[in-house]
Protein backbone atom coordinates (compact mmCIF):
# COMPACT_ATOMS: atom_id res chain seq x y z
CA UNK A 1 0.00 0.00 0.00
CA UNK A 2 1.36 3.08 -0.94
CA UNK A 3 -0.06 7.12 -1.08
CA UNK A 4 -1.44 9.61 1.17
CA UNK A 5 -2.47 6.62 3.59
CA UNK A 6 0.50 5.15 4.22
CA UNK A 7 2.65 8.56 4.91
CA UNK A 8 -0.51 9.91 7.41
CA UNK A 9 -0.33 6.71 9.48
CA UNK A 10 3.25 7.02 9.46
CA UNK A 11 2.93 10.33 11.15
CA UNK A 12 -0.18 9.30 13.40
CA UNK A 13 2.51 6.64 14.83
CA UNK A 14 5.58 9.28 14.92
CA UNK A 15 3.16 11.36 16.92
CA UNK A 16 1.75 8.57 19.35
CA UNK A 17 5.46 7.44 19.79
CA UNK A 18 6.38 11.49 20.60
CA UNK A 19 3.26 11.91 22.70
CA UNK A 20 4.19 8.12 24.70
CA UNK A 21 8.11 9.29 24.78
CA UNK A 22 7.45 12.62 26.71
CA UNK A 23 4.86 11.03 29.15
CA UNK A 24 7.38 8.31 30.20
CA UNK A 25 9.98 10.84 30.21
CA UNK A 26 8.06 13.09 32.83
CA UNK A 27 5.56 10.83 35.11
CA UNK A 28 8.04 8.76 36.89
CA UNK A 29 9.57 11.52 38.12
CA UNK A 30 6.77 13.40 39.06
CA UNK A 31 5.12 10.90 40.55
CA UNK A 32 8.11 9.61 42.63
CA UNK A 33 8.25 5.91 40.85
CA UNK A 34 11.36 3.64 40.98
CA UNK A 35 13.35 4.45 38.53
CA UNK A 36 17.16 3.30 37.54
CA UNK A 37 19.88 5.67 39.15
CA UNK A 38 23.74 5.86 38.15
CA UNK A 39 26.21 6.47 40.95
CA UNK A 40 29.50 7.61 39.49
CA UNK A 41 31.61 7.00 42.81
CA UNK A 42 30.70 3.94 43.58
CA UNK A 43 30.22 2.76 39.79
CA UNK A 44 27.28 1.10 39.85
CA UNK A 45 23.56 1.06 38.87
CA UNK A 46 20.69 1.50 41.92
CA UNK A 47 16.58 1.18 41.79
CA UNK A 48 15.12 3.05 43.91
CA UNK A 49 13.08 6.37 44.48
CA UNK A 50 15.50 8.53 45.29
CA UNK A 51 19.00 6.73 46.31
CA UNK A 52 20.64 10.14 47.42
CA UNK A 53 22.13 13.16 46.27
CA UNK A 54 24.78 12.17 44.09
CA UNK A 55 23.27 9.44 41.54
CA UNK A 56 21.98 10.63 38.65
CA UNK A 57 18.47 9.04 37.44
CA UNK A 58 18.99 10.61 33.59
CA UNK A 59 19.47 6.81 32.60
CA UNK A 60 16.06 5.93 34.74
CA UNK A 61 14.52 8.39 32.68
CA UNK A 62 15.64 7.54 29.38
CA UNK A 63 14.47 3.76 29.89
CA UNK A 64 10.92 5.33 31.15
CA UNK A 65 11.02 7.52 27.70
CA UNK A 66 11.98 4.74 25.56
CA UNK A 67 8.76 2.49 26.91
CA UNK A 68 6.63 5.37 27.24
CA UNK A 69 7.68 5.58 23.38
CA UNK A 70 7.33 2.20 22.59
CA UNK A 71 3.60 2.11 24.11
CA UNK A 72 2.50 5.22 21.99
CA UNK A 73 3.96 4.18 18.88
CA UNK A 74 1.93 0.66 19.45
CA UNK A 75 -1.42 2.41 20.54
CA UNK A 76 -0.73 4.79 17.74
CA UNK A 77 -0.33 1.53 15.11
CA UNK A 78 -3.35 0.20 16.40
CA UNK A 79 -5.49 3.34 16.15
CA UNK A 80 -3.75 3.43 12.50
CA UNK A 81 -4.66 0.09 11.49
CA UNK A 82 -8.40 0.68 10.94
CA UNK A 83 -9.56 0.21 7.21
CA UNK A 84 -9.39 3.90 6.47
CA UNK A 85 -7.14 5.99 6.53
CA UNK A 86 -6.57 8.93 9.47
CA UNK A 87 -8.20 12.31 7.47
CA UNK A 88 -6.21 15.69 8.37
CA UNK A 89 -8.17 16.49 11.35
CA UNK A 90 -6.82 13.38 13.20
CA UNK A 91 -3.64 14.26 11.53
CA UNK A 92 -3.75 18.08 12.68
CA UNK A 93 -5.34 16.49 15.90
CA UNK A 94 -2.44 14.01 16.58
CA UNK A 95 0.26 16.89 15.94
CA UNK A 96 -0.87 19.55 18.21
CA UNK A 97 -0.71 16.61 21.01
CA UNK A 98 2.51 16.01 20.25
CA UNK A 99 3.82 19.33 20.10
CA UNK A 100 1.83 20.14 23.72
CA UNK A 101 2.98 17.26 24.97
CA UNK A 102 6.42 18.25 24.38
CA UNK A 103 6.17 21.84 25.17
CA UNK A 104 4.63 20.88 28.62
CA UNK A 105 7.24 18.44 29.78
CA UNK A 106 9.70 21.01 28.98
CA UNK A 107 8.16 23.25 30.57
CA UNK A 108 8.02 21.15 33.45
CA UNK A 109 11.76 19.96 33.66
CA UNK A 110 12.79 23.89 33.23
CA UNK A 111 10.27 24.67 36.17
CA UNK A 112 12.08 22.40 38.43
CA UNK A 113 15.55 23.40 37.58
CA UNK A 114 14.40 27.21 38.30
CA UNK A 115 16.25 28.58 41.21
Amino acid sequence: MSGPGRDNRAYLAICGAMIGWALGYAIPGFAQVRSLYYDPLARRFLVGMRPGLLPMGYYGQILWGAAGAIAGLAIALAIGARRRAPDDSTIGLAGAWALTALLLVGAYFTWNNWP
